[in-house]
């Protein structure tokens, strides 16, 4: 019997030598989300220590040349934007995304990469918010990004509605970078707050959680799992990817994105029915 194919998942992500977060962390949690990742280069990091990253653009007509080359040979079920690199890199995701109106769009800004003094970075906040945010069905943002998004709103409800205002159907306002104990995730469309989670997690966040998160969504939507199933089941996915991280360097625990298949663990502790707990 022939074996049927997993969905493709396309990612437009950085490189990242850590194999913390960017274009592995797709790759892991797109083979957890039984997916294929194709994976689109966007950016090349050179890690240092503690919050010292270099992303060096890929050029914009390679970054079309290698998304091109996956379209018109795979069926792709779903588009993953992680940091693009440059302002023109995100007028050519932007020009790709346009001819798949179709095909679900996760986006993760990552701007933890972004160096506003790069002169090929500094509209990189006002690019994605003009070209890309109209055609995102789910947006994963921390409250710090969103302010970098739409630096106009004070309140948390005001942020995300200056989000979803622009076109994004979907703000997933996320708490994986926060340093508390205790944190509050809020996903919200264009009516405002639909439903609201809390996050339990021991400090210090995982270098790579919202890569993760943002991953697992778009695997589960791959699938065709409804939008807020997806975001309520990749909460689970990543919480427990969190909870058995590993300490592998560069001072952050690096999420275990594969925990599942690891017989070192306690598989008691890791139960996919667990959830990022839904408090209203």
């Amino acid at each position: 019997m022939q074996a049927t194919n997993p969905p493709v998942v396309l990612c437009f992500s950085a490189l990242d030598p850590s194999g913390g977060g960017g274009l592995q962390a797709d790759i892991e949690t797109l083979a957890s989300m039984g997916c294929h990742c194709a994976p689109i280069a966007t950016a090349l990091c050179a890690t240092g220590s503690g919050d010292l990253v270099e992303a060096v653009p890929i050029d914009s007509p390679l970054l079309i040349e290698q998304a091109r080359s996956v379209l018109e040979d795979m069926e792709v079920r779903a588009f993953k934007v992680g940091f693009a690199g440059s302002v023109a890199n995100v007028e050519a995701i932007h020009s790709i995304l346009q001819d798949y109106p179709q095909i679900p769009v996760l986006l993760h800004p990552a701007f933890c990469l972004w160096d506003p003094d790069n002169s090929e970075q500094a509209d990189l906040p006002s690019a994605l918010t003009a070209l890309l945010l109209p055609l995102v069905e789910v947006a994963v943002v921390s409250l710090q990004e969103a302010h970098v998004l739409v630096k106009e709103s004070d309140t948390v409800d005001a942020t995300a509605q200056a989000i979803t205002s622009k076109g994004c159907r979907h703000l997933l306002l996320n708490p994986c970078q926060s340093k508390e104990a205790k944190t509050n995730a809020g996903l919200y469309d264009t009516t405002g707050l639909v439903k609201s989670y809390e996050w339990t997690q021991a400090s210090p966040s995982c270098h790579g959680a919202t890569s993760t998160l943002t991953s697992a969504i778009a695997g589960l939507r791959a699938h065709d799992c409804p939008v807020q199933a997806a975001v309520e089941q990749a909460q689970n996915y990543t919480w427990q990817a969190m909870a058995a991280a590993r300490q592998l360097g560069f001072g952050r625990p690096t999420p275990h994105r594969l925990f599942w298949a690891d017989k070192n663990l306690p598989q008691d502790d890791y139960n996919p029915s667990l959830p990022g707990i839904p408090t209203h």
